[in-house]
Formats: C-alpha cells, structure tokens, sequence
C-alpha cells in the first residue's frame, strides 16, 4: 500500500519537473500587451531600450548577431519617451516582432532566444 502512494507521488513529482523545465524554455513575453499597430513605422522588427541598462547591452547584442546591423529598429527611452509610452512598453528591454498588416507577431523581454528570435522574423515574412 504504502510503495503504491511512493510511486503515485515520484510520477507527479516527475510530472511537475517536466512541466517546469518546459516553461522554463517558453520565449518571455511582456506581462501587458505591446499596442504596435498604428504606433510604429511599420513591418519589422523593433527592440525598446535605455541608457545604462545592461540588459538592453546583451539583447542589442543578440538582435545584431541574429538579424544583422541592420535587421532591427532600436527606440530608445530617452529619445522616444512618448513612443515607448503609447506602445505600452513597461519594462525594457522588450521587443516587438510586427508583420505586413501592422499586428504584433512576437514580443520578447529581456534577450530572446536566437532560436524563437528567428522563428518570430520567418513568421512576420510569411
């Protein structure tokens, strides 16, 4: 009886690891909704930063190296306070992947994921 109950709790305990690990692989999204449609120049994709922000270091970093020099829109918060505060943008760094018809296809926080970056560029070309 009672190794019935140890193999009962060692499958759901099991369970919950894989639950965990997995969620833990799942690309961030900001906690509120980006509004991109009408706000922005239009398809592409566009990274939201701030000065002194060493967070905003490594994603620019990892948007350079997935999408080229040139392959993003950088705004910062100094220089487009009021862009950053219509988007809806309320912690940095966060990023909007926005396709053809103006709608946000992806939204990372912090660094994404190489992976799910370019997942997210092949998503908003299709």
């Amino acid at each position: 009886m009672a190794d019935g109950f140890v193999v009962r709790l060692l499958v759901v305990l099991a369970a919950a690891g894989v639950v965990a690990a997995v969620a833990g692989f799942r690309p961030k999204r900001p906690r509120n909704p980006l509004y991109v449609e009408g706000n922005l120049d239009g398809p592409g994709v566009y990274l939201f930063t701030a000065a002194g922000c060493d967070a905003c270091d490594a994603a620019r970093l990892a948007y350079r190296e997935v999408l080229g020099e040139s392959g993003f829109t950088e705004r910062s918060w100094e220089e487009h306070p009021d862009l950053l505060t219509r988007v809806g943008v309320d912690e940095i760094p966060v990023g909007a992947v926005v396709g053809a018809d103006g709608r946000q296809v992806a939204s990372f926080v912090q660094v994404p994921r190489p992976m799910a970056l370019r997942r997210a560029v092949r998503k908003m070309r299709a």
